[in-house]
């Protein structure tokens, strides 16, 4: 009789398992912008101590999706218009850099990590599952900049990863967020990418991937103060 496989054991560590937990409460809404998370609170729900909160907590505030606020505590954050603006444009940069460093030309198994991503993000997307679409989105742009083989660039592009996860939270309602549009949109990246369009194309079009976002909270902003 053929042995059975011993199904794979992912290893993750309390903390890890605790950031986990906080960032799909966070994605799904069950903690909404502005609400504290008390530390004792997530302590007595996990069932575990408080230490490994307190790290999970520290790391998704560095991440950037939760800020310490004076007589508050952490509270869940909502990016504006401006922190938009600056986190994609300095996010955009360095992703362009990295572009540049490899010439617009992907090795075939970027290519293939990108296609995944998008096909990852086309399916989350029709099923609005926003904790999914983020992990696709970031593992697409993620293989953009490690493909430049530069880790001090990589590592800096990467501090933003969370940012970048609040901003998907704050586009989070059906006026915003272009369900239909964002798997046409990475394909676009990849499709230049695919048929070597050139370095100032595909950094051009990186960089009013990001761009937009903000403009469109922009108008939103805009129209709900006049």
């Amino acid at each position: 009789m053929e042995k059975r496989k011993k199904p794979a054991i992912v290893k993750t560590t309390i903390r890890e398992q605790v950031v986990e937990v906080l960032r799909k409460k966070i994605f799904s809404g069950e903690i909404k912008p502005g609400e504290r998370i008390v530390e004792a609170d997530v302590s007595e729900m996990l069932q575990v101590s408080r230490g490994p909160i307190r790290e999970a907590l520290r790391q998704i505030e560095e991440e950037g999706l939760i800020t310490y606020e004076a007589h508050k505590g952490c509270v869940v954050r909502l990016l504006s218009h401006r922190d938009m603006q600056e986190l994609y444009l300095i996010r955009s940069t360095l992703e362009g850099l990295a572009v540049k460093i490899y010439s617009a030309r992907m090795s075939t198994a970027g290519i293939n990590k990108l296609q995944k991503a998008v096909d990852d993000i086309a399916e989350a997307a029709e099923k609005k599952s926003l904790f999914d679409i983020v992990e696709a989105d970031e593992r697409f742009h993620d293989a953009m900049v490690e493909e430049a083989g530069c880790e001090k660039l990589y590592q800096m592009w990467k501090s933003l990863g969370g940012a970048n996860a609040a901003t998907y939270y704050t586009m989070n309602t059906e006026e915003l967020m272009p369900y239909d549009y964002l798997a046409i949109n990475h394909q676009y990246i990849l499709d230049l990418l695919k048929k070597d369009a050139g370095v100032d194309k595909v950094v051009e079009a990186v960089s009013e991937h990001y761009m937009v976002v903000p403009e469109t909270l922009y108008i939103k902003e805009q129209s709900q103060s006049n």
